[in-house]
């Protein structure tokens, strides 16, 4: 089992960010975490004084100290005092848009791909399902990380997505049918790319464009069902929702903001099986720019991201701009229905999963999934829930939940090592002490440095 270490250049890079993710010596065979809380993503409580067994790259056993086998020949490794949780996924991202603090999608390419990929693993995040927008790149980028060329979370991906004649997003790089025969020409077009996931953009933006109407996407919903591949729609009003779930979607992106959901919703849910991704801290995101939430104080993003793009957002005329230029007080509102919806959805046990449109401009891959279980739990979900939103939930709508999405037995080794217990405070998600994937530690520290170096290289 090969590991990262701190070693020839990585020794020069640490010296350079001030630290290097320690590295265990030992080689292939059996590793034994203990001493930790173990939140598995699965179980009703935490597993205290934990011990968790890894064979190669996969988990051989986990359980409470005393009632797991630990072979005499593993490497034993004290965590005593730390949280183990399985690695995170969100099923909203955006890889590859931004440049800085800019907009820039012209240039979407490999480089800009991997720069968010590593983005997201520093923080956690083993899965991310990026939801619109891909072009040819992330293709590419694809095959090479099925076949281990490449670092990064693990990308999925929405192809384009379709949208409404001069509908939102307003941008050219989303399919627009204008009849149902064309909407199934270009849905073929499309599932020709093999995506897993399809995306649709539904509503008009509060009257600002053109709605996207049933009769066009729902023969999208049709065919990409019949060849297996889940829909994925971004919705705003009720109405909108329902009638996706009536057609076939599978999940709904974003929350409905018009109005709190009503019966007819949860029941349609309910005998749908659709999965609600809340994108809780998407919604109110210029509302925390304003009011100048601590999230930027964050270490990771001094290493992550441009120093210059994180002075503009930090500043006062930035948010003097996001103040005069949108509605706050509509946001708020919208914020508070959706985290009343959210709240009334889990309840109902409606699964809720973790995505935050995380990559768009100012919306930091990895810390915004931190952020939004932070906003579930403010909705008034139990940290366990909002963990379980970004672990089996995620997995289990991905269609990968055999091997990711929990610690168990069997499962691939992929968890995050905390300093703290997020059941205590969910913010404690964010202080990170080692990330693994595959049985191996990644080394965040090559990531970081890997960042500058692409961002470098990317076409402005």
């Amino acid at each position: 089992m090969k590991h990262w270490r701190c070693a020839g250049a990585v020794i020069a890079l640490s010296f350079l960010l001030g630290y290097c993710s320690p590295s265990p010596t030992f080689e292939y065979g059996i590793v034994a975490f203990e001493g930790a809380t173990v939140i598995d993503g699965v179980s009703p409580a935490p597993i205290e004084d934990a011990v968790l067994v890894l064979e190669g790259a996969r988990i051989r056993s986990v359980g409470r100290r005393g009632s797991v086998e630990v072979p005499s020949e593993a490497t034993k490794i004290n965590v005593a005092g730390k949280t183990i949780l399985p690695g995170l996924i969100s099923l909203h991202g955006h890889v590859g848009r931004t440049e800085g603090a800019e907009a820039n999608e012209e240039y979407f390419n490999r480089a800009r791909i991997q720069r968010d990929a590593n983005a997201y693993l520093y923080y956690g995040l083993t899965q991310v399902l990026s939801l619109g927008h891909d072009r040819a790149a992330i293709y590419e980028f694809l095959a090479d990380q099925r076949a281990g060329k490449t670092t990064g979370a693990r990308l999925h991906t929405a192809g384009l997505g379709f949208g409404a004649k001069n509908g939102w997003p307003a941008n050219p790089y989303v399919h627009r049918p204008t009849s149902p025969d064309e909407a199934r020409a270009m849905t073929r077009q499309e599932l020709g790319n093999h995506p897993p996931f399809l995306k649709l953009w539904v509503d008009d933006r509060l009257g600002k464009s053109p709605p996207f109407p049933p009769e066009i996407y729902g023969p999208i919903i049709e065919e990409a069902r019949q060849q297996g591949v889940r829909v994925t729609a971004h919705v705003y009003y009720l109405s909108d929702a329902k009638e996706l779930m009536r057609r076939g979607v599978a999940a709904l992106a974003h929350s409905v903001q018009d109005r709190e959901v009503d019966e007819e919703f949860l029941q349609l849910a309910k005998q749908t099986g659709v999965v609600q991704i809340a994108s809780l801290a998407g919604i109110r995101k210029n509302v925390d720019y304003v009011e100048a939430s601590g999230f930027l104080a964050d270490p990771g993003l001094r290493l992550l991201f441009p120093a210059a793009a994180l002075e503009t957002f930090a500043s006062k005329p930035y948010r003097d701009r996001l103040a005069k230029d949108f509605d706050l007080d509509l946001i708020r509102r919208q914020s508070e229905v959706a985290a009343k919806n959210t709240k009334k959805i889990a309840d109902a046990g409606i699964p809720i999963a973790v995505g935050t449109d995380s990559g768009l401009v100012a919306s930091f891959p990895g810390l915004w999934e931190h952020r939004e279980m932070e906003l579930l739990v403010e909705a008034g979900l139990t940290p366990l829930q909002a963990i379980q939103a970004a672990t089996i939930v995620g997995a289990r709508f991905l269609g990968i939940d055999r091997d990711y999405g929990s610690l168990e037995a069997g499962k691939v080794a992929d968890f995050v090592v905390l300093n703290a217990n997020p059941l205590a405070d969910i913010t404690r998600s964010r202080e990170i002490d080692s990330v693994w994937m595959n049985g191996e530690q990644v080394d965040r520290a090559t990531l970081a440095g890997n960042q500058t170096a692409l961002a470098a290289g990317a076409p402005k």
